[in-house]
């Protein structure tokens, strides 16, 4: 019952988000022009009217909901094909990168926390706290020119790191979206870990003789289990917000890539010129992106619940 309830609100929350979204993509870009006497510009500023926003907003309902596959979007493609094709594109990469970051993730604070006192222990924390520290746009740019150098070096078969035609495009994206959330799930797990190594089960277990190994698997992690699995969405928003970038970088043709040519505009304009945007793909992508999201949140919530131990309070 505790889930369901949950699942409403969420369910509540992201219609709202959508909502607010489409209605944010819909404002009207209307350009008040100051001109001089010769035609030439001399200022330009935007006008917000709320009668045109509501007008846009009630056209573009009108346009979805009586259009046939959203409209054409190129070459007798429909809107609806162009982005669920692109969406099933990028799910190939999102989906495995989501996977890897945590259970890998996981597996790697294990490994940090076992090696924190040894003189290995560089090889697990301190390569966490490195690639944290810096950027990953660098470190895929660095992967991608070592590639590159490798290759040409004849030491490393050729690599496709650019397009969206091969298998090796679609393992480098998932391996470029795993590097940041990877050692961010590893970080959280090593730091939930060491904060119940404290606890008074801990030291009852080592009394009875029970070995470390044990004591960390079954009983550490698994009390560690709900605090990593609460940062799932924070995992998804970090995948999502850098497939942005690693398409771009990779020249992937997915979900991300038409969704920043949707939005884009052309830096040149004429005196007088108003911008006119129906934003069906637009908005299209932005559904799914937030989807994603939401279906991330209530899996994480659903699998919290079957991790955590129930306890009854005040008779609950």
């Amino acid at each position: 019952m505790i889930i369901f309830r949950k699942l409403l609100s969420h369910l509540l929350i992201w219609l709202i988000t959508f909502f607010l979204l489409v209605v944010l993509m819909l404002l009207p870009r209307d350009v008040d022009y100051n001109l001089g006497e010769a035609g030439n510009l001399i200022d330009a500023h935007y006008v917000y009217s709320f009668d045109k926003h509501v007008t846009l907003i009630k056209d573009f309902y009108h346009y979805v909901t009586h259009t046939p596959g959203l409209g054409i979007y190129r070459d007798n493609i429909t809107n609806f094909e162009h982005i669920t094709k692109n969406i099933k594109k990028s799910m190939i990469v999102i989906i495995p990168a989501l996977i890897i970051s945590l259970f890998a993730g996981i597996a790697k604070g294990i490994f940090d926390y076992w090696t924190k006192d040894r003189k290995i222990n560089f090889i697990g924390k301190g390569t966490t706290w490195l690639f944290l520290s810096i950027p990953d746009l660098f470190i895929i740019i660095i992967i991608q020119l070592g590639i590159l150098a490798l290759h040409e070096a004849g030491w490393i078969p050729h690599i496709s790191i650019y397009g969206s035609d091969s298998i090796d495009n679609y393992l480098i994206c998932i391996l470029f979206l795993s590097i940041y959330p990877f050692y961010y799930v590893a970080n959280i797990t090593y730091t939930s870990i060491k904060e119940e190594e404290g606890n008074d089960y801990i030291r009852t277990a080592k009394s009875k003789g029970i070995s470390s190994f044990t004591i960390l698997y079954k009983h550490i992690l698994k009390n560690s289990l709900p605090t990593i699995l609460s940062h799932t969405n924070t995992i998804t928003l970090y995948v999502l917000s850098n497939l942005f970038i690693v398409e771009r970088l990779t020249d992937f043709k997915g979900a991300a890539y038409y969704f920043w040519s949707s939005i884009s505009y052309t830096p040149v304009f004429s005196a007088g010129q108003q911008f006119t945007f129906m934003p069906v793909d637009t908005v299209g992508f932005i559904f799914y992106f937030t989807l994603i999201i939401f279906f991330a949140n209530t899996i994480s919530n659903i699998l919290k619940s079957v991790v955590t131990p129930t306890r009854k309070v005040g008779g609950y």
